[in-house]
C-alpha cells in the first residue's frame, strides 16, 4: 500500500466485506487486515486515518466480546466511511 489511492481501495474493502457479511457473522480476519491497513496509515502520517481504524478496530474486538452494541460499530463504521470518501484523490498532506 504505497499511495494514497491503495489505502483508500483496500480500508473499502475490508469495510465492504464487515458490512456485507453483517457484524453477526464478523470475521475475525476483517480485524487483522484492519490493524494492518491501520499500521500503514501510520507509516504514512494518516493519524486522523489511523485513529478512526484503531477505534472502529477496538469496537469491533468488543463486540466479539458481548461488550460492545452493533450501535456503536455503525457509528464507527460511519465515521470511517466519511473519511475514505475524502481521502480519495487528496494530497498527501495529513489526513
Amino acid at each position: 500500500m504505497d499511495t494514497t489511492e491503495t489505502f483508500h481501495d483496500e480500508l473499502e474493502k475490508c469495510l465492504g466485506s464487515i458490512n456485507s457479511d453483517g457484524l453477526e457473522k464478523l470475521d475475525p480476519q476483517n480485524i487483522e487486515k484492519l490493524e494492518k491497513i491501520s499500521a500503514v496509515a501510520a507509516e504514512h502520517g494518516m493519524n486522523q486515518g489511523k485513529k478512526l481504524i484503531d477505534n472502529l478496530v477496538q469496537v469491533l474486538k468488543n463486540l466479539l466480546e458481548g461488550k460492545s452494541t452493533p450501535d456503536s460499530v455503525s457509528l464507527r463504521l460511519t465515521a470511517l466511511d466519511f473519511y475514505i470518501n475524502n481521502i480519495k484523490g487528496s494530497s498527501t498532506e495529513e489526513l
